[in-house]
């Protein structure tokens, strides 16, 4: 449940603006009257609605802002109104001043309460001055103000809550940053820092310590109710797969207390939860030699209950990483496409008129190849909004999306794209993806700019918690490059994030290759296959 708060300058700054307007309203009900009357007849409500005013003025500075005080000045100044009814029609406007005091001070409920403050205090003073304010046309034109009343009382509520939204957002982003901070903190004392990864494996490598392991993983669950391995011991032949429906996973999880059972010839599978609170966020999965006892797996499940808030805590900064990072990248290519590429687009508009105008031949040229070098700089800007914008589809995995956006750039550069993709139902972690996706993107995307090549291959293996991707080409290899290194910097800084080994060379029969490979689980035939560039 969200709280909203008043932020106290901006209710300062509305209650200023009351006392600033309220003698002008007082000047503008004397004006009025003065152009319609004679201030002889009316100088009794008239100074009777300025001793309202001067009432309500001195509880400003004596009293805080509430419903009360803009009830009473309503009130007060109804009756008078009431009382001096038909000849205090005029003064009618005064009321919009506390009706907005009660919105600004009680919301919608002190517009309502004001509102029938105002009614009742007219109806009251009519009545002991004995007038006609409820005849048919009176009743009529009382009936349009009080709603004009409550109209404005609904504007003060409206500023109220727009501010205290604003507060409330502001807080929260307040929290969050502190939050953030002390998150920094922590993770600079922590020998593994914040890395899930990192955190994944010191949690194996604890079990490990404690009893006879075959081989191990540790499992998160991830959008849809997949789990996956963050980190992996020993051989894979598959055993992973469909772990969420496994009835000895399912038990730990759910009763939150570790769970055993035969495997075969392998032994015993074990499974301990991994407890923050009263809440399950991942699950050893191990197969043993032989059988542990109960007493053992449960206090080896205690002693890996600050491993499990750790890596929690690393998911979500991860998870909020990957968000804001997200964010930014749709703000970047907003502000690119909306900005620096709008202005050269008409910067070209103006040259195509300065060369359909010249005669000169000379200014005829130049103009010629600085919207040759336009075009070719908005087209580079076009390239950067797409690579922007371009992410992880829920639906899809690395390799689809990798492969997609290949074949996007290739359509656009001309090149002959030959695409592997060995992908199977587990994903990796969404962090993970979105980096290994950027390596893959920046490679790709330097074929298209710098290798003048006429065939791109571009393979993808994901293996969880394990993956390779390979891009090779055929052009002009690393030598021809220019000497800027800086999305090659980037690259690298992606691949150390996730623990990746990037690796970029020129290609014996010509061109560059760009490796990255996370994890040890990919046999050396596997990739060397999978490298194999078709038709070269």
């Amino acid at each position: 449940m969200s709280v909203l708060t008043s932020d106290p300058a901006a209710a300062q700054r509305h209650w200023r603006a009351l006392a600033v307007a309220r003698p002008g309203m007082l000047a503008l009900v004397v004006a009025l009257t003065g152009s319609a009357r004679s201030f002889v007849d009316d100088w009794w409500w008239l100074g009777a609605l300025a001793l309202v005013a001067l009432a309500a003025a001195i509880a400003e500075r004596v009293m805080p802002p509430s419903r009360l005080r803009a009830a009473a000045e309503m009130g007060l100044a109804s009756i008078v109104i009431g009382l001096g009814f038909p000849d205090a029609y005029l003064a009618l406007p005064y009321l919009l001043l506390p009706a907005f005091a009660g919105g600004l001070a009680g919301g919608a409920a002190g517009a309502i309460l004001a509102t029938i403050i105002a009614g009742m205090g007219m109806a009251a003073g009519d009545i002991l001055a004995r007038n006609a304010l409820l005849n048919g046309t009176s009743a009529g034109s009382l009936a349009a103000w009080l709603v004009i009343v409550f109209v404005t009382g609904a504007i003060g509520a409206w500023l109220l809550r727009q501010e205290n939204v604003h507060v409330a957002d502001g807080e929260r982003y307040a929290a969050a940053y502190r939050l953030l901070s002390e998150l920094r903190v922590v993770s600079r004392r922590l020998s593994g820092g914040l890395d899930p990864m990192t955190l994944a494996e010191g949690i194996l490598d604890h079990v490990a310590s404690h009893i006879d392991v075959r081989r191990s993983a540790l499992l998160v669950r991830r959008d849809g109710g997949v789990l996956f391995p963050l980190a992996r011991r020993g051989d894979d032949d598959g055993w992973l797969v469909g772990a969420e429906k496994d009835p000895v996973v399912l038990d730990a999880w759910t009763n939150e207390v570790p769970a055993w059972a035969p495997a075969g010839r392998r032994g015993y599978r074990v499974v301990l939860p991994l407890r923050v609170g009263s809440r399950t966020i991942g699950a050893v999965v191990a197969d043993v030699p032989e059988q542990v006892s109960s007493d053992e797996l449960a206090e080896l499940a205690r002693s890996t209950d600050e491993g499990a808030v750790r890596l929690e805590t690393a998911l979500l900064f991860d998870e909020v990483r990957e968000l804001a990072t997200r964010e930014e990248r749709q703000r970047l290519a907003r502000e690119i496409h909306d900005g620096i590429a709008q202005e050269l687009a008409s910067l070209g508009y103006l040259v195509d008129d300065l060369l359909a105008r010249t005669t000169n031949a000379d200014a005829a040229s130049l103009a010629t190849t600085l919207r040759r070098e336009l075009t070719r700089i908005v087209t580079e800007l076009r390239h950067s909004v797409f690579d922007l914008r371009s992410d992880l589809d829920r639906d899809a995995g690395l390799g689809e999306t990798l492969s997609g956006y290949a074949r996007q750039i290739g359509a656009q550069a001309r090149l002959n794209v030959h695409l592997v993709n060995q992908e199977g139902q587990e994903r990796l972690r969404p962090e993970v993806e979105a980096e290994l996706l950027r390596i893959g993107q920046e490679a790709i995307t330097n074929v298209r700019k710098h290798a003048k090549a006429r065939n791109l291959w571009v393979t993808v293996s994901v293996n969880p918690p394990s993956a390779h991707i390979r891009v090779a080409d055929d052009g002009t290899g690393m030598r021809e490059r220019p000497s800027d290194r800086y999305g090659l910097d980037i690259m690298s800084e992606r691949a150390r994030r996730i623990g990746a080994t990037l690796v970029i060379e020129d290609a014996p029969e010509g061109g560059t290759v760009v490796s990255v490979s996370l994890g040890n689980d990919y046999e050396e035939g596997l990739i060397r296959a999978s490298d194999g560039h078709a038709g070269r």
